[in-house]
């Protein structure tokens, strides 16, 4: 399950988390995104991409995203 925090934590510790919403996140500075396309969280860069392999599923871009752009605004399908 991805979740945005929703308050400042330290690292490793516990934190609520919002897992369905709209929310502005880190993408792929080097991608455009479409309106709809699905978006995929990059552990390994801790950015949100547009690239399935070997990332997960976290929903989908609500707005046009230009290349290069440092966030995108992504609906979460979390479990609400």
């Amino acid at each position: 399950i991805f979740g945005v925090a929703t308050s400042a934590a330290i690292s490793g510790e516990t934190v609520e988390t919002a897992v369905c919403g709209v929310f502005e996140i880190a993408k792929t500075s080097a991608q455009a995104w479409n309106v709809g396309a699905k978006v995929y969280w990059d552990n390994t860069a801790k950015v949100c991409t547009t690239v399935d392999t070997a990332n997960t599923l976290i929903g989908v871009a609500v707005a046009a995203a230009a290349n290069p752009s440092a966030t995108g605004l992504v609906r979460l399908d979390g479990s609400c």
